[in-house]
Formats: structure tokens, C-alpha cells, sequence
């Protein structure tokens, strides 16, 4: 590997670019490949960036650890729309954005051509944060980051199942394949 650890925002490489990445084999099998959430793998030089490696579209965050709701991290805005920062969604959960946007690609889907997406969502990651809705909903926890924890797992529960159901409604369901993991658990 390169480092120890994870990719800082600030550290100038990324995923060797000598490596073929799964979207640029499935792209050239005549896939639409879309990434929606975090990136992680190199945002100092362009040639690593999600849309150099494979992705038609890349809709998140390049790097990880900011703030859920104003996308924030080392005093700098972190999240894109391909290549244009998306303004336009600061001050909304990172989870509700993903989701919404992955059913939209999924409603809208031209099904001629297969559909690769990559959904890897900011959720369960510092820092801790949720929609009161959420929080409020563990309320009977007295330890308010497990109350915040637990309420981040639900945000992102609700948004797996409404891409779930997007997926059953454009009849793509029974032609998928969902891989979950985590990289926090």
C-alpha cells in the first residue's frame, strides 16, 4: 500500500493510476458507472479523481471525515457534482443527498445499457452527526453520541431501503446484484 492509513486531503497522490479500477472494465463493456457518495482515493491531482478512473459521474465528496451537513472539512467545501462543487446542497445530510440522488439515477435510468453504481456513503463515520428526527428517535439512551450513532445507522437504513425500493419500482431489482460492506465496522 501507500501509507499506513487513509488518504488526507492534503497529501498529493491517490490510487496508482496504473491500476484498473472495476468501472473502467465495466465501462468498457458498455456500462453507465456512477459513484454517489465518497471517493477517498486521491484528490490532490485530477487524474485520481473518480471521473479520470473509470466513473461517467461522480456525485459526493472526494475526500472523508467533514461535516454531514455543510460538507466542510479543513476550512474547504468538499462536495461535487462530476466536477463542479456543488453548493447548492450545503446545508443538507450527506445521507439524504445520496439517496435522492441514486433513486434519481435509478428513475432515470436508460435501460439499454447495464448500470454499474457505487454507493458508498459518508455514514457510519465521524463526525457524529444526525437530523433531530433521528437522534429523537433513541431517546431513551442516556449517552447522547449512542444516540447519535444509532440515529446515523437509521438515516442511512431508511436511504439503503428507499434505493431498495426505487430499484423494485423501475424493475432493475431482479436483475441487480448489492454488494454491502463498511469500511468503519
Amino acid at each position: 500500500g501507500l501509507n499506513n492509513g487513509a488518504i488526507q486531503p492534503l497529501i498529493p497522490y491517490g490510487l496508482d493510476t496504473s491500476e484498473i479500477t472495476l468501472p473502467e472494465e465495466l465501462r468498457r463493456a458498455n456500462y453507465t458507472t456512477h459513484i454517489v457518495g465518497k471517493w477517498h482515493l486521491g484528490f490532490c491531482n485530477k487524474k485520481f479523481w473518480p471521473t479520470n478512473r473509470g466513473f461517467d459521474h461522480h456525485y459526493g465528496f472526494m475526500n472523508g471525515g467533514q461535516n454531514y451537513f455543510t460538507h466542510a472539512r479543513m476550512g474547504g467545501y468538499d462536495f461535487w457534482d462530476d466536477e463542479e462543487v456543488a453548493l447548492g446542497d450545503n446545508g443538507t445530510y450527506s445521507s439524504t443527498l445520496i439517496q435522492q440522488r441514486a433513486v434519481d439515477i435509478i428513475s432515470t435510468h436508460d435501460d439499454s445499457k447495464p448500470l454499474f453504481m457505487y454507493v458508498p456513503f459518508q455514514s457510519v463515520h465521524g463526525p457524529l452527526e444526525v437530523p433531530d428526527v433521528y437522534r429523537d428517535m433513541y431517546s431513551g439512551i442516556e449517552d447522547e453520541d449512542r444516540r447519535t450513532y444509532l440515529g446515523m445507522v437509521t438515516a442511512m437504513d431508511d436511504a439503503v431501503g428507499n434505493i431498495t425500493a426505487a430499484l423494485k419500482l423501475s424493475n432493475l431489482y431482479d436483475n441487480t446484484v448489492i454488494v454491502w460492506f463498511s469500511d468503519n465496522g
